[in-house]
């Protein structure tokens, strides 16, 4: 009987703990269940505020399930705003008609708002039912959303994923199967052998192949003594190299490897990595597992079983300890996944608000569109740490339209392209045209903020002379300021409409040489310093806005690049072009306007005090601009026949590339390690670091496989051609 009154009591509770839950979750969770239990988890917690007609908010201290349905509905439309809050707000308007909640959605929920509701099939009312998705061909910022690397029989081929607007066809790839559930990382690698692959990726990037052959400094090592990055190299190469019974049959099958770098603001610390090996494991591997359990308390190898807990559900995890370190490893249908860390594998077992690849459809298409059969490594690295749908909506969208980009080689471009410099590319028609028009594009066309005269003011009534003198001051300084952008955007369109697009030539040769710094340049350099240790935005802040004085107001001495660019000019149109260029440099630099002969023509430059010494020319109907004047006059010693270039050999590729692939790599390497190490923000590829040997350490596991790829090559001539997978280059 006592029995019988528990189990009733326990059935009570439990049916009040349901009861509880559902209050708590909007509509669409309790009629579909749809809403995942991170979601629910958050929604639950929210505090949820009253907010009036107008829009603001009053404290109520009221958890979700005790609000009423309209202030559910505005808290959920409120957090909308903010991004570590915006997926878990989607879930949460579920519970309302989409059309209620839709068109707020997209004003602020921004890409990830958008693609909520593809996914969901809304269709917006009006002639286009899908042009909340974006403009399908506007090249939007950042250009680039994904770096690849791969080996084809010993022969290095590169990769550019960039905006989904300059693709000239689609691919068909697809994640395997089981790839999909896993976080969105910064690195994705692909291993047709394990073992194979990680020695090969370990020597290009840094691990101890390298260092043996007597590299020590830089990026080399980097990868090898990196805390996080280190993962390939110190945990599992030495299972593999010690031959483990446990890991050596792995040793010749396939794998995945997902790097998850930095915290992303708002979400889980997924740090460390993640590998999946599809399939099942070797008998041999479970029998070996099995057997270290029954030592448990060996100094060495062994294995025990974890009961991880997450979002109302739990799992078994199995722990391998070894010489290596401990791997968390869990079996699936699909594969077995093992990670040296918690936090990746937790967010694949428990997901939470963080992407999946699953979510990444269209960018997954196109990265794995470049894996061949004879691709024994595929490295692909995504700068934007944490992007969101853009890429996905516009290809979507493109892909709806039936849009594809056209294009064409321009041989002709290739003489503004020298062969003298570390690295000179020509770029063919088509894609050309639209990044160029995107570097001119104004985003941003509201006027300037006028001064206003406050209320209290009485329309200027209430000021005496000094006070009204001063307001009249900034307001015609204003309006000054808002004529000058006005003429310069009107100088640049008419430069623009003088250009011939369909083509382009780079040409860069390192960086240039860094005045000496006079005494209050030196004070003003430590000064720099001290504030870059006390308080690093503020240090950001001032130099951006030119108040170092060592630097000019743009760039650190030693880092400004010895660059130029080419582009056709229309041929009726050349003195207007040079007309125009004499009046845009003073509008946009301070300095000496100076001209030098040089051959059949004249290099224009304006003289600053720092490295930044930008200078032009028109040569043979091309416009060459240029950092500096060296660069310049090297493109117009290609182009006047004084030295080799490009065009010297033959080829149907859109674009050519010579580079010397050693000086190249040791150049890149100094800007990014310094760049990394003189702030505490490590920039957009990579996100925050603690120290410079984190830094270092990303930034080899990052990069260090293209730089290495890079050297490798030494000097080398490839040829670049658009495919399913974005612009590939292989060499010639």
């Amino acid at each position: 009987m006592l029995g019988r009154e528990m189990g009733m009591r326990h059935l009570a509770q439990a049916a009040c703990l349901l009861a509880t839950i559902c209050a708590a979750l909007p509509a669409a969770a309790q009629s579909g269940g749809q809403v995942p239990a991170w979601a629910g988890e958050r929604i639950r917690n929210w505090t949820v505020s009253h907010y009036d007609a107008q829009g603001h908010s009053q404290w109520t201290g009221k958890k979700w399930g005790q609000a009423p349905s309209e202030d559910q509905r505005a808290e959920a439309l409120t957090r909308l705003r903010q991004p570590g809050e915006r997926r878990a707000a989607l879930w949460a308007l579920t519970g309302w008609p989409v059309a209620s909640w839709a068109g707020e959605a997209l004003k602020n929920g921004g890409a990830e708002a958008a693609q909520f509701l593809y996914l969901r099939g809304y269709r917006q009312p009006g002639a286009d039912a899908y042009a909340y998705l974006g403009p399908a061909d506007r090249v939007e910022r950042p250009w680039t959303h994904g770096l690849g690397l791969h080996l084809d029989k010993g022969s290095w081929r590169f990769q550019w994923i960039p905006s989904p607007v300059l693709f000239s066809q689609t691919g068909t790839a697809a994640l395997p199967k089981g790839l999909e559930q896993a976080a969105q990382p910064g690195v994705l690698i692909h291993l047709k052998q394990l073992r194979p692959g990680l020695q090969t990726l370990v020597s290009l990037a840094g691990g101890s192949s390298a260092s043996a052959a007597g590299a020590s400094m830089g990026i080399v090592p980097a990868l090898a003594q990196g805390s996080r990055a280190g993962f390939l190299v110190r945990h599992l190469e030495p299972w593999l190299k010690q031959a483990s019974p446990a890991l050596e049959p792995l040793a010749n099958r396939e794998a995945w490897v997902l790097h998850y770098g930095p915290e992303r603001e708002g979400n889980r610390n997924l740090q460390g990595t993640l590998v999946f090996i599809p399939g099942d494991l070797p008998g041999r591997t479970q029998l070996m597992m099995a057997l270290l359990k029954l030592n448990p308390t060996s100094s060495g190898a062994r294995s025990r079983v974890a009961t991880w807990t997450g979002f109302g559900t739990s799992t078994e995890v199995q722990q391998l300890r070894g010489s290596g370190g401990v791997f968390h490893l869990i079996q699936k249908a699909e594969g077995t996944w093992i990670s040296d860390r918690e936090a990746p594998l937790r967010a694949l077992l428990f997901p939470g608000p963080e992407p999946t690849l699953g979510e990444r459809r269209e960018w997954a298409r196109v990265a794995l569109s470049a894996m061949a059969p004879e691709t024994e490594l595929s490295f692909w690295i995504s700068p934007r740490i944490g992007a969101d749908a853009a890429f996905e909506n516009q290809a979507l969208r493109r892909r709806m339209a039936n849009l594809q980009q056209g294009t064409w080689p321009n041989p002709f471009i290739a003489k503004a392209a020298p062969r003298t410099g570390a690295l000179s590319v020509s770029l063919g028609a088509g894609p050309t045209e639209k990044l160029v028009e995107a570097i001119l594009r104004v985003d941003d066309t509201a006027d300037f903020r006028m001064p206003q005269m406050p209320e209290f003011a009485d329309g200027g009534r209430a000021l005496n002379p000094e006070q009204m003198k001063a307001f009249q001051e900034a307001q015609a300084k204003a309006q000054d300021r808002q004529r000058q952008r006005a003429s310069l955007r009107q100088d640049v369109a008419a430069l623009q409409g003088c250009l011939d697009l369909r083509g382009a030539a780079l040409f860069w040769n390192g960086w240039v040489s860094a005045p000496g710094l006079s005494g209050p340049e030196k004070a003003s350099l430590a000064e720099l310093g001290r504030l870059r240790r006390e308080d690093p935005w503020r240090a950001m802040q001032e130099q951006r806005d030119g108040k170092i004085s060592a630097f000019g107001g743009f760039g650190e001495p030693g880092m400004t690049p010895s660059l130029a660019l080419a582009l056709p000019v229309q041929g009726a149109k050349r003195i207007q072009v040079e007309n125009l260029l004499k009046k845009l440099l003073p509008k946009l630099f301070k300095g000496q306007n100076q001209k030098q002969a040089f051959g059949a023509t004249e290099i224009h430059r304006m003289m600053t005090a720092q490295a930044f010494r930008p200078a032009w020319s028109v040569v043979s109907d091309v416009l060459v601009l240029g950092t500096d004047e060296a660069a310049v006059k090297a493109v117009a010693a290609g182009l006047q026949g004084q030295a080799p270039t490009l065009a010297d050999t033959e080829s149907k590729a859109w674009a050519r590339m010579d580079i010397d692939g050693a000086r190249a790599s040791k150049e890149l390497e100094n800007l990014l390690l310094a760049f990394l190490r003189s702030r505490t923000s490590s920039g957009w590829w990579i996100g925050e670091t603690t120290s410079k040997d984190e830094a270092a350490s990303e930034l080899a596991f990052s990069l260090g496989p293209f730089l290495g790829a890079l050297k490798a090559m030494g000097p080398v001539h490839l040829e670049w051609n658009w495919t399913a997978a974005g612009l590939e280059g292989r060499p010639r």
